[in-house]
């Protein structure tokens, strides 16, 4: 009798021990994707929007422009593609027009990591940088850019700069 207490012991312990290895390897594979969106400070610098139009050669359109910049390759771009499709939608029925830009050698000196997102206003003034949302999956729900959108057209530009948040973003290197 003691011989089977032993043995349903050391099965015990061992299924203990395997959960333990795989959740503790789960979480050090997820949390290995989280990446800063703008670890090198790139969108704080006094000329970033200046530049960031100048790569768009950007002409005022007279309405607000949503500028979703996004990398095929790029794993979480593929992650988040339910959420674009989400925000193109919902931009345009708020009456945005919608730019989406295939990240290019120039973009990669003012997008510090992708996908992102862009608000410019009417008048042409910024509004909005920063990814789609934060994360593991940056997926829907959790994002930054509906409510700036839902801010926009209630008339408040909230000039929101996202710069210190981890998420799944495929870094820029320049």
């Amino acid at each position: 009798m003691q011989s089977s207490n032993r043995t349903n012991y050391l099965i015990i312990t061992v299924i203990v021990t395997w959960l333990f290895f795989v959740i503790a390897g789960f979480i050090y594979f997820q949390v290995g994707q989280l990446k800063a969106f703008d670890s090198t400070k790139m969108l704080i610098k006094n000329s970033w929007f200046h530049n960031f139009k100048q790569q768009l050669i950007w002409k005022n359109k007279e309405v607000a422009s949503l500028i979703l910049v996004t990398e095929q390759s790029c794993g979480c771009f593929k992650q988040a593609k339910s959420h674009i499709s989400s925000l193109t939608t919902l931009a345009k029925t708020k009456g945005l027009d919608v730019v989406q830009l295939q990240l290019t050698q120039e973009l990669k000196a003012v997008v510090p990591a992708t996908p992102a997102a862009i608000i410019i206003d009417k008048n042409g003034d910024f509004v909005y940088v920063g990814p789609l949302s934060e994360g593991l999956a940056c997926a829907q729900g959790s994002g930054f850019v509906e409510a700036v959108i839902n801010n926009l057209v209630a008339g408040y530009n909230s000039k929101l700069l996202i710069t210190d948040t981890k998420g799944c973003y495929c870094v820029n290197k320049v």
